[in-house]
C-alpha cells in the first residue's frame, strides 16, 4: 500500500529557516573544545583581562600583573609549565583585583599564566600569555675564622646556588669584606665543614642550603740541628717553619768531628737516621737532628813494640803490637778499628799474631846483622747484628833493630876448658883479659888443639920476659 507524507507546513520551514540563519551568525570558537582543564568561555564573554605580566622575585615566587575586566566579578589565574596548554587554575581574586602573587614554585623553572574574567555567569575569552622563569635557589655561605673552638668571628661569604663550584676566599682577603685572618705562629691549611679537621680545601660545591666553613690551622715548628761535639764543617741552620706532617728536606750542609766519620742526622723524636736530601715528616712539637759520630780507628795509632832489643846471636825477640781500638766490641754501625794479623822479617821470617790481644809474638835470630820488623794491621768495620768484618784494607808499622854478635874470652890456661860466655868476668887468679871479636872475625874454638898449644908458648915465653926485666932493674939499683 502506498503512502505519501504530506509537506511540513509553511510556519514550520520559517522556524527552520531563523534557526540557521542565528547559528551561522556565531563565531568559530563557540564550537572549538576546550582543552582538558580549562573552561570554555560562553557566548558573548565579558572582557578578558589585558596586559599581563609575569615577574619571578625570588626562586619560588612570581608576581602577575593586569588590567582588571570591566564588570567582572572574578579572575581566575592558571599555570602551566608549556605555554601550548596544561594550565591548572591555581588561584580566584576578585575582578577589580590587578595582581596576583604566585608561590612555592620551584627555582630555575619557567612557568606560564592565562587570567578568564566571570561574572553574570559568563566567563572571559584568555588574556594573553605571560611567562617568567624562576632563579636558582640561592643559600649563604659564612666563613668562620676559628682561632680556637670559642671563636664567634664570621664573615659573609655571599649567596649561591645549589651544586654551584665556588672557589674559596685566601686567608688573606675573606668573603666579601676582605678580612685579613692572617695568624701568628700558625699555617692556614684551608676550608673545612668541620672545625676540628686537620686539613683544608680550597674548592668547594655548594650544597642544598646555607653553609658554614671553618679555617684549618696548624701550628708552625721549627728544626734544630746539633752539631753533637763537632769540631769543624758546618752545622745547618734551617729559618723555614713547618706544620706537622709537613715534608722537611734535611739540609746538605754537614759537620765533621776528629776521630770520628759522620753518619747522618738522628731524629731525636723516633730516632730515624737521615742523610742530606732526605726527607721526613715534621712532628708535633718541632724537630731536632742530632749529628751521629762514628768512631774511626786511625793507623798512626797503631803501636809496635820492642819488648829486648839487646840481642846477641841466637837470641829470641819478643815484640808486641798493638792496634788502634783493637779491643772496642763496636756499637755504631761504620766504626772502625785495626787488629794486628801478621809480622815478617826479612829475608825469610814471618808469622800471624795470635786471633786475641794481647798481639806479642817472638822469633830467634841465628846470625848477627841489622834487621826491620814489620808488622800488618787488618782494618775491621762494625755492622750491628754481624759484628766486625774485615774491610780488606791493611796498613803497616816497622821497627829497626841490631843482633850482635857474640863476644868470645881468649883460652885461659889455668882453665882451658873454653871461652866464657858473654859477660862473664875474667878469672882473678890469671888475671885474663876479656877479648872481643867482631862478627866479621871467627871466634876461636876450644876443639883447636894447635892453637891452644901454641897460645901456651906464648904465655910462657911472656912470663920468662917479664922476670928478666925484674932482675935487670935490680942490679941496676
Amino acid at each position: 500500500m502506498h503512502r505519501s507524507s504530506a509537506l511540513p507546513s509553511r510556519c514550520a520551514l520559517s522556524i527552520a529557516l531563523a534557526l540557521l540563519l542565528t547559528l551561522s551568525a556565531l563565531t568559530p570558537t563557540a564550537f572549538a573544545s576546550p582543552a582538558l582543564g580549562e573552561p570554555a568561555p560562553t557566548v558573548d564573554a565579558i572582557d578578558p583581562p589585558q596586559q599581563l605580566t609575569a615577574d619571578a622575585i625570588s626562586p619560588d615566587q612570581i608576581h602577575l600583573n593586569w588590567e582588571a575586566s570591566v564588570g567582572a566579578e572574578n579572575c581566575q589565574v592558571y599555570r602551566s609549565t608549556f605555554e601550548s596548554g596544561g594550565y591548572v587554575l591555581v588561584g580566584i581574586v576578585p575582578g577589580s583585583e590587578t595582581q596576583y602573587l604566585d608561590t612555592g614554585l620551584s627555582p630555575d623553572t619557567t612557568y606560564y599564566y592565562r587570567l578568564m574574567a566571570t561574572g553574570g555567569g559568563q566567563t572571559s575569552d584568555w588574556s594573553n600569555t605571560a611567562h617568567a622563569t624562576t632563579p636558582a635557589q640561592l643559600f649563604p655561605l659564612t666563613y668562620h675564622r676559628n682561632y680556637e673552638a670559642s671563636d664567634a668571628v664570621t664573615a659573609n661569604g655571599g649567596e649561591f646556588g645549589p651544586f654551584q663550584s665556588v672557589t674559596l676566599s685566601d686567608i688573606t682577603s675573606v668573603g666579601t669584606s676582605g678580612a685579613n685572618w692572617t695568624r701568628v705562629g700558625y699555617q692556614f691549611r684551608g676550608w673545612n665543614t668541620d672545625a676540628s679537621a686537620g686539613w683544608g680545601f680550597m674548592d668547594y660545591t655548594m650544597p642544598y642550603g646555607p653553609s658554614s666553613l671553618y679555617a684549618i690551622w696548624a701550628a708552625m715548628y721549627a728544626i734544630e740541628y746539633d752539631g753533637n761535639g763537632a769540631d769543624g764543617g758546618t752545622v745547618p741552620v734551617d729559618p723555614q717553619a713547618y706544620a706537622e706532617g709537613d715534608a722537611v728536606t734535611v739540609a746538605p750542609d754537614e759537620p765533621t768531628r776528629t776521630g770520628y766519620a759522620f753518619g747522618g742526622w738522628t731524629n731525636e723524636a723516633d730516632g730515624a737516621v737521615y742523610r742530606a736530601g732526605e726527607t721526613f715528616p715534621m712532628p708535633a712539637g718541632g724537630a731536632r737532628l742530632i749529628a751521629r759520630w762514628i768512631p774511626q780507628a786511625d793507623a798512626h795509632e797503631n803501636e809496635l813494640e820492642l819488648e829486648n832489643d839487646n840481642l846477641y846471636e841466637g837470641d829470641t825477640l819478643s815484640f808486641l803490637a798493638t792496634g788502634h781500638r783493637q779491643d772496642e766490641v763496636g756499637s755504631v754501625d761504620g766504626e772502625t778499628r785495626y787488629v794486628p794479623v801478621a809480622w815478617s822479617i826479612a829475608p825469610n821470617l814471618q808469622g800471624n799474631f795470635p786471633d786475641t790481644s794481647p798481639y806479642r809474638s817472638t822469633a830467634t835470630l841465628e846470625a848477627a846483622g841489622s834487621y826491620t820488623l814489620t808488622a800488618t794491621y787488618a782494618q775491621e768495620t762494625y755492622a750491628a747484628g754481624v759484628g766486625w768484618q774485615r774491610t780488606g784494607s791493611v796498613e803497616t808499622l816497622s821497627r829497626d833493630f841490631t843482633v850482635k854478635a857474640r863476644p868470645v874470652n881468649p883460652v885461659d890456661p889455668a882453665n882451658p876448658r873454653g871461652p866464657t860466655s858473654p859477660g862473664q868476668p875474667a878469672s882473678p887468679a890469671t888475671g885474663a883479659r876479656t877479648a872481643f871479636y867482631p862478627a866479621s872475625r871467627a871466634a876461636p874454638r876450644t876443639g883447636d888443639a894447635t892453637s891452644l898449644t901454641t897460645l901456651g908458648i906464648l904465655a910462657a915465653l911472656a912470663s920468662l920476659g917479664a922476670g928478666g926485666a925484674v932482675a935487670a932493674r935490680r942490679k941496676l939499683r
